[in-house]
Parts: structure tokens; C-alpha cells; sequence
């Protein structure tokens, strides 16, 4: 699978929970309509306030599995602004037991909508161990939000929805769809990344800002979700390279 094709998925929005909370539900684009749009993927940081296991056959999200054994981690995460919940397909369970009651994690994940409940399919989680980086994201959320770059939510009559027409039969693998978006900047950013790590040198945070012209906490945004994603990784001090 080539580079470009791996990493075709709609951009994951930044934001607080109460921002989805908040939302319109789109159930035929499986869509939420937010002030930062039209949203499918999203990326916060949370605590996890609680965590439990359950066996796929047997659950409140109307799985349907005969391995019993197929167990997947649940996850209640609370950023301060609202609750949410988030579970972790039983193939990737093992590798987060650590993870639990405490932790700050951020997290990266597709959303979906079945009645009342908010699902989150984690996609990418990670401990949060510095906290200016929960700083850094709350600053980038509140001046996105200060600065006008947010939109009206529409009523439902505008999105052509009708209440309570959600099957009770779906399963939650049916609630997400493939992804047809790209973040382009964000491939611009890991591309001039690649060419300088091919030289052996890779670049630092100033000559990625000089040469893409891009605002500083933008650009930190971007190498942080690059840095998330095991795309990059920082060399020496505000030294980023590609693997």
C-alpha cells in the first residue's frame, strides 16, 4: 500500500467534547455538524475516568460474534467539558491492559451515533505525560475559536433529518464508513520532512516554518498528529525526521 493511499482519511478535528456533544447528527452521512463543520474523525485529550472489558457477543453496541473469547477494552474518557465513550477493537485490546483508570490519554478516532450514545472507535491512544502539551492543544482549540474560524450548527430541518429512524439491528462496525479525505497540508508537511530525512540531516522546526510559511502553533499541530501517527519522529531539540 503506497504512502498516499494509507493515509487517506478525513482529518481529525481537535476539539473538546462538548463539541460533539453539542452537535447535529447527520444519520444518513453519518456526520456530525459542529462549529468546526462537518465532523467524522476526532482527536482529544481525556482522562479515563472508567474502563472495563466486554466479550464482543455480548454488549450494549449490538456486536454480533461467536468468539466469546473476543474481548475489545471499553474506555469512559472525560476532558472536563463532557463524557464520551471510546472502546478499542479486541485485536488491538492487548497492547493498551496498561492503560487505565487516570491516565490522560490522547486519542485519535471515527465517531458514530446509535440512539443517545456517542461511540468513539479508537483509532490511535496515547499517554499524555507532558502537560503543556494539554496546554498547547486547549490554546490551539480556543483561539480557532476566538479568531471566527467556526460555523453556524444547522437544524435539523436544513439537513433533511428524520428522529428516531436509527435500525436497532445496526451493528457499531456498520456505524463508520471508509473514508474518502485527505489532509493535504499535513501530507505537504511529512513530504518536505521525508526529502530532508533522505539526506540523512532533516530539518528543524524554523526551516519547516520559513520554508512552508505556515503559522507556528498550526504547524506544531501538524507535527504533533505526524509525531502521534509514528510518521516522524524528533531527532534532537525541534528536529523532526521521517522513519
Amino acid at each position: 500500500m503506497n504512502e498516499q493511499m494509507r493515509f487517506k482519511r478525513n482529518p481529525a478535528i481537535h476539539c473538546w467534547i462538548k463539541h460533539i456533544k453539542e452537535s447535529l447528527y447527520n444519520e444518513n452521512e453519518r456526520s456530525f455538524y459542529s462549529i468546526f463543520g462537518k465532523v467524522k474523525r476526532i482527536r482529544v485529550i481525556a482522562t479515563i475516568i472508567e474502563k472495563s472489558e466486554e466479550l464482543m457477543g455480548n454488549d450494549e453496541f449490538g456486536f454480533d460474534n461467536d468468539k466469546e473469547d473476543n474481548i475489545r477494552l471499553l474506555y469512559d474518557l472525560d476532558d472536563g467539558s463532557g463524557l464520551i465513550r471510546a472502546f478499542i477493537e479486541s485485536n488491538e485490546s492487548e497492547n493498551f491492559k496498561d492503560y487505565d483508570k487516570g491516565d490522560i490519554v490522547d486519542v485519535v478516532g471515527l465517531i458514530s451515533k446509535r440512539g443517545d450514545l456517542i461511540v468513539l472507535r479508537t483509532e490511535i491512544i496515547k499517554k499524555v505525560e507532558e502537560p503543556n502539551y494539554i496546554l498547547l492543544r486547549n490554546a490551539e482549540i480556543l483561539n480557532r475559536i476566538k479568531s471566527g474560524d467556526i460555523q453556524k450548527i444547522p437544524n435539523s430541518f436544513d439537513l433533511g433529518k428524520t428522529s428516531d429512524n436509527i435500525a436497532k439491528e445496526i451493528e457499531v462496525n456498520n456505524l463508520f464508513e471508509d473514508d474518502i479525505e485527505i489532509d493535504e497540508l499535513k501530507e505537504k508537511i511529512f513530504s518536505v520532512i521525508k526529502v530532508h530525512s533522505s539526506s540523512g540531516a532533516g530539518i528543524d522546526f524554523g526551516e519547516l516554518s520559513k520554508e512552508l510559511e505556515i503559522p507556528d502553533i498550526e504547524l506544531r499541530t501538524y507535527l504533533n498528529d505526524l509525531l502521534l501517527e509514528s510518521r516522524i519522529y524528533e531527532s534532537d531539540h525541534d528536529k523532526y525526521e521521517s522513519y
